[in-house]
């Protein structure tokens, strides 16, 4: 089994997330689902970016990990239920949790579609609830427009049978921070395999990112594209979304599309960070 030591955080953008999170998986046969030991140990600050997709490894492989009784970040974990999440709504409304700032990791499963729509709505509903703006006209299709777009991308292109979703509100600095995470063919392979497209992984992101659907009847693919409108265009907020060797970091200022020599991630990961509106927001001029 290899090891990997999960580097400490020395920023908490999205951009020096994604730099931990390729470092962690760098160098690493995750094509072959490669077992894994994560050490946490140096970690004293954990956030969706980082922890979900190590999650939702340790849940597809026989990886496991390490971390010292005495880490500060450690009852954290515990109380997210890092590594196995919850995956019912019964288990989701007997868990108490010890903080009213982060819902606990949540496995959807394509089985079962009505448990996982009623899993997927609480997780919405509690982060609504936690951000404590209920009279901020239009947040609701802040927070929830995003999640349900990305969640339906994971079920429709993924071919994979469960995907993850976390969330995190940092209310000192009113920030609240979601991860969406498949393991499924990635961008790359749905467009080869339901549209005979072969392209980069770079490439298959600009695609996804133009909101060229990877369907096969050619239906406009514009949930991710809007969602990341929403997050930058509308809020200021960023957005980070990978998949196999590249990833895309946006802002509203910029785009930028990178590439991950020796990394490679089987699925999607998607995560945004955003900064909760005051005032009243209007998300449609950014829908299509």
């Amino acid at each position: 089994m290899k090891e990997s030591v999960i580097p400490k955080l020395t920023n908490d953008s999205l951009a020096r997330q994604l730099i931990s999170l390729y470092e962690t998986f760098k160098d690493k046969d995750l094509k072959n689902n490669e077992d894994i030991n994560f050490s946490l140990s140096e970690l004293d600050w954990a956030c969706p970016l980082l922890i979900l997709p190590v999650a939702s490894y340790i849940a597809s492989t026989n990886s496991n990990y390490l971390i010292d009784d005495d880490n500060k970040i450690k009852s954290y974990l515990e109380t997210i239920k890092f590594p196995d999440g919850i995956n019912s709504v019964s288990d989701f409304k007997k868990r108490i949790f010890k903080s009213k700032n982060y819902i606990p990791i949540s496995i959807l499963k394509r089985e079962g579609s009505i448990e996982r729509e009623r899993l997927e709505s609480i997780f919405t509903e509690l982060i609504y609830k936690i951000v404590d703006r209920a009279n901020v006209k239009g947040l609701k299709n802040v927070i929830c427009h995003p999640i349900a777009e990305l969640v339906t991308n994971i079920f429709e292109h993924s071919k994979k049978d469960e995907g993850f979703v976390f969330g995190q509100y940092y209310k000192n600095k009113n920030i609240l921070e979601i991860c969406i995470v498949d393991r499924g063919r990635g961008l790359a392979n749905a467009y080869q395999q339901e549209n005979e497209l072969k392209l980069s992984d770079e490439e298959a992101i600009g695609e996804v990112m133009k909101g060229h659907s990877t369907k096969p009847d050619k239906e406009r693919g514009y949930g991710v594209r809007t969602s990341k409108k929403i997050v930058c265009g509308a809020l200021g907020g960023e957005f980070v979304i990978l998949s196999g060797s590249a990833a895309l970091i946006s802002t509203k200022e910029k785009d930028r599309l990178i590439a991950l020599p020796n990394f490679y991630w089987q699925g999607v990961v998607v995560a945004y960070r955003i900064p909760i509106p005051e005032t009243p927001v209007d998300i449609s001029p950014y829908l299509e």
